[in-house]
């Protein structure tokens, strides 16, 4: 199952993609690695203020989604670091110490509310280009993931559906994270299916992420309750994207 996918939260790629692709799967509790931060971030979403701090092209981000992207980023670099004692890859551990590094030089709360203002962006972007998916196409994706996750082993899944509750986890909070990530699987295949190699695709989406996020109107509602500028959160999505593009070339 992609992780993407079942951890409601984790859709910050810029924070959670690299930890993601590298996490060693394992079903000790005691084991992993930030495990306690992912209950964290289910009781945010849970218990959260649902009060909107500011609106990236019109879409809000809330005190709720704030609070529970920090606590992601907090378990996503406990990850990267726990994944860079255990492997040998030089390669792989050159990007994670670089991720590492630049997610530790901004800070966490910079960190989720940027992950945050790119994910509303290009949430809008979708909606605009008319790639928004209806209710059948959603209800099947939570189906699907649903029986996949009754035979998962994976102990932050659970952990976060027992903190959240099943029942609301599955029929209000999923549905929702589910359209998201339909939305944005969609607009990057319309943006980048024209080509066929996966470098190229991901080079292309870098630069469309890029432009869509620095054509977004933000608007700032409430000031005081926001965790970091919105100058340094977009400093750091540019800092993010010129890595990334290294690491592609």
């Amino acid at each position: 199952m992609k992780n993407r996918l079942v951890l409601a939260g984790a859709l910050g790629v810029a924070t959670l993609v690299v930890a993601l692709l590298l996490l060693r799967q394992t079903a000790l509790l005691a084991s992993i690695p930030g495990l306690a931060q992912v209950e964290s971030a289910a009781e945010a979403r849970r218990d959260g203020e649902e009060t909107p701090v500011l609106r990236v092209a019109g879409r809000p981000v809330t005190v709720a989604d704030l609070a529970e992207m920090e606590r992601w980023t907090v378990a996503n670099l406990d990850w990267m670091r726990d994944a860079l004692t255990n492997t040998t890859d030089e390669g792989q551990r050159a990007l994670l110490e670089r991720h590492i590094a630049l997610i530790e030089a901004y800070g966490a709360p910079t960190v989720a509310l940027a992950a945050l203002i790119r994910d509303r962006a290009l949430e809008a972007a979708a909606e605009r280009e008319g790639l928004w998916p209806d209710e059948a196409t959603v209800r099947a994706r939570v189906e699907r993931d649903r029986a996949l996750a009754a035979t998962s082993v994976d102990a932050r899944l659970a952990a976060y559906i027992r903190t959240f509750g099943e029942q609301a986890y599955w029929n209000e909070l999923y549905p929702r994270v589910v359209a998201r990530e339909i939305a944005l699987e969609q607009l990057y295949e319309a943006r980048t299916g024209h080509l066929s190699d996966l470098q190229q695709r991901q080079a292309l989406w870098l630069e469309t992420e890029r432009s869509i996020v620095r054509e977004a109107e933000i608007e700032v509602i409430e000031r005081e309750r926001l965790p970091a500028s919105v100058d340094k959160a977009l400093r750091y999505l540019d800092a993010y994207w010129e890595l990334t593009g290294q690491s592609l070339s």
